[in-house]
Formats: structure tokens, C-alpha cells, sequence
């Protein structure tokens, strides 16, 4: 008896970890999915699948400082020019924070005419009802 007492917290030690991890990969794989479909429906111009993505009260920092909300995050994808949900991401990390918040951090680059431009990018996911959206995004532009 007092050896299986002993044996619970061996147990929780060493199963406990691999839950988190569960975790943390169906999250990361949830969201490498999520941002597929958003590069699909911008290379689309889905608007409707793009307003679904992006919740309410949606933000973009561009590297530039400028702060876009939701509509004009979308008008952007819209009018056809560069942004990092065009391409895979070179590296990028998920941060599983529990089963409905999540934050990828990633670098990406793109081509503008000529010439590479590599951005640092945050993006920050929210899972309601059993759907991924989009709450905030932050760009960073490396010089080189």
C-alpha cells in the first residue's frame, strides 16, 4: 500500500509534462493550419473567410508604426500587396498559453520589386466556439 502511495506523484511527475505537450502540439498544429487558411483566402480575396478569421477588435502594428484595425488589415490583403501572410514562414514557434490562447512568433521574407525585406512578426490567437481567430498581429522590420 504505501509503495503505490508512493508511486501517485512518481506518476503525475512524470505524465503531467506529456499532457502540456498534447497541448501544446494540437495547438501549434491547429494554428499552422489557421494561417494556411488565411494565406489561402488572401491569395483568394476571400473577404468573407478573412472577416471570420479576424475577430473583432482585431490590431496590426505594421513595422512602420502605423496601427491598422480589422477592416483595414483586410482592405490591405485585398489591394494585393506584400505582407507575410503571403509566404510560409522561414522559422516560426507556438506558444500554446492553454487550449484557446495561442502566440506565434515567426520571420518571414518577402520580395518588394526587387529587393528582400525580412520581417520578425507576432501574432496572437484566440480560439471561441471551436474556431481560431486572430486578435492582434505586430510586425518588425529587419535592417540590415
Amino acid at each position: 500500500m504505501n509503495r503505490v502511495l508512493l508511486a501517485i506523484p512518481v506518476i503525475v511527475f512524470l505524465v503531467l509534462p506529456l499532457v502540456g505537450q498534447t497541448m501544446n502540439s494540437r495547438s501549434e498544429s491547429e494554428i499552422i493550419q489557421f494561417r494556411s487558411q488565411i494565406r489561402d483566402a488572401v491569395k483568394a480575396k476571400d473577404r468573407a473567410s478573412l472577416e471570420r478569421y479576424f475577430a473583432e477588435g482585431f490590431a496590426h502594428t505594421h513595422a512602420s508604426g502605423k496601427v491598422d484595425g480589422k477592416k483595414e488589415r483586410i482592405d490591405f490583403f485585398l489591394a494585393g500587396e506584400p505582407t507575410i501572410e503571403d509566404v510560409e514562414p522561414e522559422e516560426i514557434r507556438i506558444i500554446a498559453h492553454n487550449k484557446n490562447l495561442a502566440t506565434a512568433i515567426g520571420k518571414t521574407t518577402l520580395l518588394f520589386g526587387t529587393e528582400k525585406r525580412t520581417f520578425q512578426w507576432t501574432g496572437v490567437f484566440y480560439k471561441s466556439k471551436g474556431r481560431w481567430q486572430l486578435i492582434t498581429t505586430h510586425a518588425t522590420l529587419f535592417r540590415n
